[in-house]
């Protein structure tokens, strides 16, 4: 509960987001908007500039830059180490994040890349960063850890909890941040990934008078979540003038002794002019810094992927708190435990010390692969039976072509197999942990489910003749086959998922859950053990046959098989070539089947199966129940067939659509209703030819109808 505690007497420019300006769009049609908009944050004007910039620009425009900011440093890590803040979680104080933005995961909740918050401005669980003020909380946080395609944040791996702290019109109070620091304290261990860090690009200019009343209020919070280890970092401030030396220190919370500040500085490493300074701040690139923006910056167009380009120790801040949580899961790779102070002397160790030429006062920039170093203890066993990971994040290379070699953060093992031949284990504990394998040129059998509520309740698995390994605990993987007769066996989570395959590839994704498989020709998929599940497959260039039974369809090509088990729903598609046909088979209880030039669609208890652009299509009610089928010719010169049970139409192609064994068929020519001659006295159709032509006529009316609502627009 937040305590009342008397006003403090600061105007709204004294609790504001620290960054001065706004510089660049990324949205295309933005040109014709920037000379009419004026965006305001608290009532200092942000004006934009007449420059572009879309995510395809952000790599190579970095580049550009005279030193490698923390975004690159980071990038390399990533690449060289495999670092990127996974299993940790970083709470954005500010104005709200707009979590639908491509480079924000577009979602928020359990599974998307913002797992939750608060709103205090609003006092509700809606923490976004609504308009017309809102902007700033969103690009913090996509340089914290963002990442779509042509841009990252610095951490992009991690996941990220908004806290609203500003209203719609950009105004903020202390009070309302007490409540967030109080809400991380409370909640740091609710997310699947623990809060580890803070990001406060915010700050109060005080006087003398409401100085104490300020820290009164919120340094027990501050020191409380230093002790949890949980390190926040701050803005310095950008009021900073060279004539005078005002803004000399840094702002209210920056400047609390459990808080790291963080300055500006420019792309030649000097400090900006707008930086505020104190001896011994950490520094880093806080002009023309690019990240996300929500869609009502430039004018809504419906597509929340604008980025611009913002000035200020707001955007220093966030590369800052990013980086030391690379560093801290370094230290958990090596063995380490990471306390702030251990993070904190990594980070001012490392760093590379300059003197401001203006006022004398020593500043620290980061020099990220120095404060990493070799991530990794130097007596590690290279040749392992088992590798156990932390409960963090962890990315895991396993690579199957010559021998058995994991890679973990920069350092390789061979992986044994003992002479008992009892499995190799891998197993990454907690965390969402990811997982690229590389198979052989040899035959691989692999088995995957989710960590939790999966259909099997055992671990997943790759095994050859000649080895087997499990694997437990991650959440993503991707396979890629190397050739061989490799086979795949995916299993569902217990709430709602979906496959898409494809001859040789497949997706199964559920809430917190993602595996890939590539150059696999037999891939099984089972939705077995809950949910509502839907399973999209696709044909590939040759002859495809098609196999739809109840919860169980099968798409088989030219060596190639896909199977789709235990999903409520299932789509079909012929389109990518070739003379394709369909096979559909009911339930015991009462179906409908459909089948037009468009699409074939069959419906009974629990399941619904759609078969697009298949030439050639073939419905059998065998099961029992009471069935019925609709045909539907598309050619006036086409030809119709009938006996007692089955109902053929062929078109002029030589294509079929044929109904076996249903209780009642209606055909129609061009959806019309039309008469059959039959080879048998006694066909379902003769009697039907002999109703009342009234009732005949509300019948057919009321098949009509139903087909066109299960067929949809064909």
């Amino acid at each position: 509960m937040t305590r009342p505690l008397p006003p403090i007497d600061a105007d709204a420019r004294q609790i504001q987001p620290c960054e001065p300006r706004l510089a660049l769009s990324a949205s295309l049609a933005s040109d014709l908007l920037l000379e009419a908009l004026n965006v305001q944050v608290g009532e200092t004007a942000i004006e934009p500039q007449s420059s572009q910039l879309s995510p395809s620009t952000l790599d190579s425009q970095a580049t550009a830059d005279q030193s490698p900011d923390l975004l690159q440093q980071a990038s390399q890590l990533r690449d060289s180490h495999g670092l990127d803040g996974r299993g940790q979680t970083v709470a954005v104080i500010d104005s709200g994040v707009a979590w639908d933005h491509v480079a924000l995961g577009e979602g928020y909740g359990p599974g998307y890349r913002v797992v939750g918050g608060w709103d205090f401005a609003e006092n509700d669980a809606n923490p976004y960063d609504d308009g017309p003020a809102g902007y700033h909380g969103t690009h913090i946080a996509s340089l914290l850890a963002g990442q779509t395609d042509g841009y990252s944040g610095v951490a992009p791996g991690a996941d990220i909890v908004s806290l609203r702290v500003f209203d719609d019109d950009g105004s903020g109070q202390l009070q309302w941040i007490e409540s967030a620091l109080q809400w991380v304290h409370q909640n740091q261990e609710s997310f699947e990934s623990p809060i580890t860090t803070i990001n406060l690009s915010v700050g109060a200019a005080l006087s003398d008078a409401n100085r104490g009343e300020a820290m009164a209020m919120l340094e027990d919070e501050l020191q409380l979540l230093r002790e949890d280890d949980i390190m926040v970092f701050a803005a310095s401030g950008n009021l900073f003038a060279s004539s005078t030396h005002d803004g000399e220190g840094v702002l209210y919370p920056a400047s609390s002794p459990s808080v790291v500040a963080v300055a500006s500085v420019a792309a030649g490493g000097e400090l900006s002019e707008f930086a505020q300074r104190d001896a011994g701040v950490f520094a880093a690139r806080g002009e023309s810094i690019p990240g996300s923006v929500p869609d009502h910056v430039f004018g809504w167009d419906g597509k929340v992927d604008d980025f611009a380009e913002l000035d200020g120790t707001s955007m220093a801040t966030p590369q800052v708190a990013a980086a030391s949580m690379l560093i801290r899961q370094a230290m958990i790779n090596e063995g380490l435990e990471p306390t702030s102070d251990a993070i904190l002397s990594r980070l001012r160790d490392s760093a590379v010390e300059a003197v401001d030429p203006i006022t004398g006062t020593s500043y620290h920039t980061i020099d990220l692969q120095a404060a990493i170093g070799d991530a990794a203890p130097s007596d590690l066993p290279t040749s392992i039976e088992r590798f156990d990971g932390s409960n963090q994040s962890e990315r895991v290379e396993l690579d199957l072509r010559d021998g058995i070699e994991l890679r973990v953060a920069g350092v390789t093992y061979t992986l044994d197999p003992d002479s008992s031949d009892s499995p190799l284990v891998i197993d990454v504990g907690g965390g969402d942990d990811s997982l690229q394998i590389i198979g052989s040129e040899h035959a691989e059998r692999l088995i995957l489910q989710p960590p939790t509520g999966g259909g099997q309740g055992s671990a997943s698995s790759i095994a050859t003749n000649d080895f087997q390994i499990e694997l437990r605990g991650f959440e993503n993987v991707v396979f890629e086959g190397g050739g061989g007769r490799d086979r795949a066996s995916l299993f569902d989570s217990s709430a709602s998922d979906t496959l898409t395959s494809r001859p040789n590839e497949a997706t199964l994704k559920g809430i917190g859950f993602q595996f890939d498989v590539i150059d696999v020709p037999r891939v099984y998929v089972h939705g077995t053990a809950g949910g509502a599940d839907t399973a999209f497959l696709h044909d590939g260039e040759g002859d495809d046959s098609l196999a739809v039974r109840p919860q169980y369809t099968s798409l088989r090509g030219d060596g190639t098989f896909q199977l789709a088990f235990g999903f409520e729903r299932v789509y079909a598609y012929a389109s990518a070539g070739g003379t394709d046909e369909a096979k559909l088979y009911d339930s015991v209880g009462d179906d409908r089947m459909s089948v037009s030039a468009n699409r074939s669609i069959i419906t009974g208890p629990g399941y619904h199966v759609s078969a697009s652009g298949f030439e050639s299509t073939e419905g059998h009610a065998i099961a029992g129940g009471n069935d019925i089928a609709r045909l539907y010719a598309d050619e006036t010169n086409s030809r119709w067939h009938s006996t007692d049970d089955m109902v053929q139409w062929t078109g002029q192609d030589n294509s079929v659509r044929i109904a076996r064994g249903f209780e009642r068929n209606l055909a129609f020519e061009q959806y019309q209703p039309i008469e059959l001659t039959t080879q048998s006295n006694h066909s379902p159709l003769t009697r039907w030819m002999l109703e009342d032509s009234k009732e005949r006529a509300a019948r057919e009316a009321d098949a009509a109808r139903a087909v066109f609502e299960a067929l949809g627009d064909t």
